[in-house]
Formats: C-alpha cells, structure tokens, sequence
C-alpha cells in the first residue's frame, strides 16, 4: 500500500509565538527542528510524497526546505487566511492531492522519534489513529473505544484519565480519504473554517471504522507553550536517564513539586515507582511546618508511596533540633494547632509567661490577639527565629500567605526580624540528612531549594515557572544556577 503524508504546519502558535518568532514546525528539539524529525519519520515509513501545508511565515519552511537534503517529492500548499481559519481549512486545501488516497495525517507541532510513522504504517488495521495511553492532558485530544477497540470519540473535552491521548498521526484509507474530505467540506459550508480537523475525523468514526495503535515507549511531544519545549528538550536529551544513572540521593520538594496543596502534580507516582526500580535514596524536604509526619504519610497514600520518618523533612524538625540543642524549653508561637501538637509531642511547652523564645511559622488560624501578644513579647526583647521564610503558599487557587507574609508585618510593626530561619536555604537543614553519594535537589523556587542545594554542595533541578525563569535569566541580580531546568515532575515519569 502506496501512502502520502500531510503535515499542516499553517498556524502561528500564539501561546508561544511571543518567545519563538517562527513557525511551530521549525522549532529546534535538541538542535533539530520538529519538521525534520517528522520528514526523518516519514522517510524512514517509506512515504517520499509529502505535502504541507503552510501559512505563518511561509518563506521561512521554504528557506529551511531549500537548505535540506531529505530525497523526498515535498509539496508545499500555502494556507493564505492562516490567521482566520483553523487547521481543518488548511486540510481542506489538500483535497485535490489527497482524495481518494491512502495517506498520513499530522500536525506540523508534534516532535516524534523516527520509528513512529512505521509503526503507524504497520498496523493491522486500514484506519488508525496513534495515541498514547501512559500521557493525560487535559488540552490534548484524547479518544474513547467501545468494547470492540473501535474509536468513537475523539476529543478535548474527554476528561477520563483513563482515556488514552492523540499524539495527532491519523493513518487514513482510501475510503476513509473521501468521507474525511466530504465531511470537511459539508461542515466548512455550515460552521466556518475555524474548527480542528478532528471535528471531522469524530463525524466519520461511525462511518468507517478506526482503531488505536498505541505508541508503547516512543518519544513524542506537542509544542504549544514553552514548558511543552522544556518538555520535548528533556525528553528528547533523556535528562530522565541521565539523572537517575548520575545521582543516588533525591531531596525532593513538594509543595508545587510534587503535590499542589493536597493534589498529586501529574507525574509523582510514576517518578516515585522510578525511584523504587531504580533504588534510589529519597528525602522530602518541606518548608511546610503545619504538617506533621501522619499528615504527610497521608498525603502520599494518595501516590502509593510509603514513607517512613527517616525520608521527610520539614521546617519543624529543624527546628525541633535547634530547642533541644540549645535546652530551650518554653517557647511562643504563631502556627496551627498540627504545628503546635508536633512541639508538645517533643516536649516543647507553649506559653506566653516568660517564654524563652518566639517562633514564627505558617498560621492559618492565626488571628490579631495572637499578633498582639507576639509584638508584645518582642518588645521586652524575647529573642525570635522563624521555622521558614516562604511569603506564599502555592495554593490549589493561586498564592497565599505563609510564614514570610507573618514576618513581614511583624517587621513593619516592630522593626525586628528573625536571627534565625530554619527552612531552606539554610544549611542548618543538612545535619538532619543522612545522604551519602551523588545528592540532587528537585525544587519550585530559586530562592529555596536550589539556594539551599548551592548553600550544601548539592547539584539542582528547578521546576519551571515563568516567574523563576525570569529570576534565573536575571543576569543582574541573580547569582544562583541550576544544573537542569525540568517543564515539571512529568520529566522523571
């Protein structure tokens, strides 16, 4: 069976237009554009009839296509009401090339390694669509089978996790060529030319029958934001592989790393069953005081992960340690009751009748008699230390304040701050760790985690947040460095 290919590659990409000023096909994924990566592919399937659509700075794919060598019958139709129309009207375009025609179908946005398109190509069945069954997203097409394994739905608004996704490769037989191309210019008539091309591909699946072929451990990735290009750069460059292989000890953050609030982040489990096959050593490491060790052993029932006191640090234990080296007994607070419940577990009295010291923590109970009483203490020259000095607390609805929010009002009403802060960056945190061989800290925040790997000597990978990417690339003000950038946890999954 002879196929074509059609790649449409016509849109702008304005989610990540603003920092890539060229068209998504010819964004570099480990120094090689996703367009070439998909001409290898097809190449390598056999298929030498490729056509693409184009659009958004069309001279440039012309330019790129010129310089390359790829032996292949190229094609280029230009799409040139790119900015008012969707893919399916750059489909449509291809028509009188494709109709009646076994061929391939992609997005010009998707990077995949060579094997891919074969595998498409030599699947049993005539139709078929490539999908991935390990990968959800919610903006990503996902599919839905019958118990027959027939596709009947195709969208982005499948919210089963369960559901396996579209990596965008549609294999299309000759029959399934002319209801596809039928049914793209019957809905054009009626709805317009702004709609995706897998609104059409859904209308036929009850005509001709399409089937999964699930791409088992092949690499792929679709570019819409940058962090999908931090995705596809890691994944590409196996940084999975080179972490595990070089690092034995994983200090792990997991407020915005691994849970959001009390939410798993996608891809804990599956990074956390990486640790177990591959033996690694796993120490926690929470800047969070309000939760003590149940709390947290609870909190990773919901990953499948059992943890033990011996792999999860926080802010308390730290300073815990702190009270008892130096015998301080009776202390003044602003915490919740977990956090004052895990003092009292370790003998820590709780007063404010000549207390020894005061501690700031994280209160979301907190309330203005306390502020009061805590000002009050701190005029009469009460020493104060803080377990932490985080202002926000990455929230499941935004930011809230944390601990460092607390000192800043008390500093604005005293003038004082802490001569103490337990949590990361501090060094102090190193002597509660029993870590031996190649250490790597994983974080959200420059400032905390991978100030805290620079301050013990450790290696670091930052999760990537728009904020602490313009930190990092801050030249001026900032002298901290990370060893790897990772999109998220999902990079370790």
């Amino acid at each position: 069976m002879k196929y074509s290919g059609l790649i449409l590659a016509a849109g702008s990409g304005t989610r990540i237009s603003d920092k890539i000023n060229i068209p998504k096909c010819l964004i570099e994924i480990n120094n090689k554009t996703i367009l070439e990566y998909q001409l290898e592919s097809f190449k390598h399937a056999g298929i030498k009839n490729i056509y693409i659509v184009t659009g958004f700075q069309d001279n440039k794919i012309k330019n790129f296509l010129k310089k390359s060598k790829f032996n292949l019958n190229i094609k280029l139709i230009q799409n040139k009401i790119f900015s008012t129309t969707n893919n399916m009207y750059s489909a449509s375009l291809a028509k009188k090339f494709l109709f009646d025609k076994d061929f391939i179908l992609c997005n010009g946005d998707v990077v995949i390694e060579k094997k891919i398109i074969r595998k498409l190509i030599n699947g049993k069945n005539i139709n078929e669509i490539l999908v991935d069954k390990y990968f959800y997203d919610e903006e990503s097409m996902k599919i839905k089978t019958n118990s027959s394994n027939h596709i009947i739905n195709i969208s982005k608004k499948i919210y089963d996790k369960k559901s396996s996704t579209s990596i965008d490769f549609y294999k299309f037989s000759k029959l399934a060529s002319i209801k596809l191309f039928q049914t793209i210019d019957n809905h054009i008539k009626l709805f317009g030319e702004k709609d995706w091309t897998e609104v059409a591909i859904k209308k036929i699946l009850k005509k001709q029958n399409f089937f999964p072929n699930y791409i088992d451990n092949l690499k792929w990735c679709e570019i819409d934001t940058f962090k999908d290009l931090l995705f596809a750069e890691n994944k590409f460059k196996e940084i999975k592989k080179k972490i595990f292989n070089d690092y034995q000890n994983f200090i792990v953050d997991i407020d915005g790393t691994t849970f959001q609030k009390k939410d798993p982040i996608a891809g804990t489990e599956i990074f956390l069953k990486n640790i177990k096959k591959y033996n690694k050593q796993i120490v926690f490491l929470s800047n969070n005081s309000s939760l003590g060790y149940e709390s947290f052993k609870q909190l990773f029932k919901k990953v499948n992960f059992k943890i033990s006191k011996s792999n999860i640090i926080n802010s308390t234990n730290v300073l815990v340690k702190y009270l008892k080296e130096k015998k301080i007994k009776k202390i003044y607070v602003t915490g919740n009751k977990k956090f004052i419940l895990e003092l009292k577990k370790n003998k820590i009295i709780i007063s404010e009748n000549n207390p020894e010291l005061l501690v700031i923590s994280y209160d979301d109970e907190i309330n203005y008699k306390k502020l009061q009483k805590f000002c009050e203490l701190l005029n009469k020259d009460i020493p104060m230390v803080a377990t932490h000095s985080d202002n926000f607390y990455p929230g499941k609805n935004g930011p809230i304040p944390d601990a460092g929010s607390i000192i800043s009002l008390i500093k604005t009403t005293t003038n004082k701050s802490p001569k103490i802060i337990f949590g990361k960056p501090s060094k102090l945190i190193k002597k509660l760790l029993k870590v031996r061989g190649k250490t790597i800290v994983i974080g959200d925040k420059l400032n905390k985690d991978i100030q805290f790997a620079e301050n013990c000597g450790y290696d670091s990978a930052l999760i990537f947040s728009e904020n602490e990417l313009m930190k990092l690339n801050d030249k001026k003000n900032n002298k901290i460095k990370t060893d790897f950038i990772l999109s998220s946890i999902r990079d370790l999954a």
